[in-house]
């Protein structure tokens, strides 16, 4: 196998892989390592935005993902524990509908990860980096499985690696703000026979909110986030079921009716503000940049747009032999300015969630007069054109 290449990129999920694609099909060598085997579950809301279409069809993935189970939505749906409840249906563009997609992580990780091996990227998986040593011309990293190591070298070193990247700590690039962070995150499936009829759904609780989803396959995901410090350190899942979800009426019917399907997951942070994510010869993406709360459902087009960006800005790097930090700053600064509007509502709407009094007379006036929640839903899931 190769030791060297042009770029290794740390973390194969959505943001490594397309990072992998977009170098591979511009003429790079690509080392794409994780420390977890493919494919694999991932505590996700498993909503595919129709934000993402475009850049999903420039990746050219949309016919492998049709082909797992998964569920068409058309519409979003928001209660309170009050009762009040409001639905939207999803925007058109020039009269075609518009319409998101319910998909597990399993399946669209892998999907990901395959069309970046068919690019010719080498993938390392069930690997952990052992080392980062900065070199004159670049980097050598150590890799490997339990006490072995082996190292390979490459030019820039691109760190995907998730909410607790291993890459930022490593390098003292990531603050103390994760640790700090209020909300816990949870995850369940559900065996759910009705079905949602093709809606997205979040419900307010006290403490927190739910999102639900299809999946095609007779299951749905229920995705919490709660904050801890109304609820406590250590509340678990089974106490969520149990004593906070059923206040929302609304919730509470589709628990009554379902029942597990596998573990229950948890995640923290929730949220976290952005990382420093540049510096000599590195470049972080998606979570391991900064983690945006799943409210809005944008983290996979955060995500991919973010290794489309940094793409770019490494092969400009690579054609002016430029590898410096100020050089690669022109990436967090496309980023700040692409994603400005949708992070500004993300956190505004993350805002509100917290605080049901605030929300709740939204949402009983949204179930009279509907374009104010159609104007919400469309800013979140218009697609907008592939840079």
């Amino acid at each position: 196998m190769k030791t060297s290449f042009d770029a290794i990129i740390v973390g194969a999920g959505p943001a490594g892989a397309a990072a992998a694609i977009s170098l591979a099909r511009r003429g790079y060598s690509v080392a794409l390592i994780d420390k977890e085997q493919f494919p694999r579950e991932k505590l996700c809301g498993d909503f595919i935005n129709p934000s993402n279409w475009p850049v999903l069809e420039q990746l050219g993935v949309t016919r492998q993902l049709f082909m797992q189970d998964h569920e068409i939505v058309t519409a979003f749906r928001i209660t309170a524990d009050s009762g009040a409840a409001a639905e939207a249906a999803l925007p058109s563009t020039d009269g075609a509908p518009v319409y998101g997609l319910g998909l597990r992580r399993f399946f669209f990780d892998q999907i990901l990860l395959q069309k970046a091996q068919e690019e010719g990227v080498t993938a390392l998986l069930g690997y952990r980096i052992k080392a980062l040593h900065r070199r004159a011309d670049g980097w050598r990293v150590g890799y490997g499985r339990g006490e072995s190591v082996e190292n390979f070298n490459a030019r820039i070193l691109i760190g995907a690696d998730g909410r607790n990247s291993w890459v930022a700590h490593h390098l003292g690039m990531a603050s103390g703000a994760a640790r700090g962070g209020r909300r816990i995150g949870f995850q369940l499936r559900l065996k759910y026979a009705p079905g949602l009829r093709g809606r997205v759904e979040i419900h307010l609780f006290p403490g927190g909110y739910a999102g639900v989803l299809g999946l095609g396959d007779g299951t749905i995901n229920l995705c919490l986030a709660v904050d801890r410090r109304r609820l406590g350190e250590h509340v678990g899942i089974e106490a969520l079921l149990e004593s906070h979800l059923p206040r929302n009426p609304h919730l509470k019917a589709i628990l009554d009716e379902s029942e597990p399907v596998g573990p229950g997951r948890s995640t923290f942070p929730v949220y976290f503000p952005p990382r420093r994510s540049v510096g000599d010869g590195v470049v972080l993406i998606g979570d391991a940049a900064r983690v945006n709360e799943p409210v809005s459902g944008e983290g996979i087009f955060f995500a991919l747009r973010s290794a489309a960006i940094a793409a770019a800005t490494v092969d400009q790097a690579f054609n002016r032999g430029d590898f410096s930090a100020r050089e690669l700053f022109h990436y967090e600064r496309s980023c700040r300015a692409e994603f400005r509007r949708r992070r500004g509502l993300n956190g505004a709407i993350r805002f509100l969630m917290y605080r049901p009094a605030l929300l709740a007379p939204f949402i009983h006036l949204s179930g009279k007069k509907k374009r104010l929640l159609e104007s919400l839903v469309h800013a979140i899931c218009r697609p907008e054109a592939a840079a």
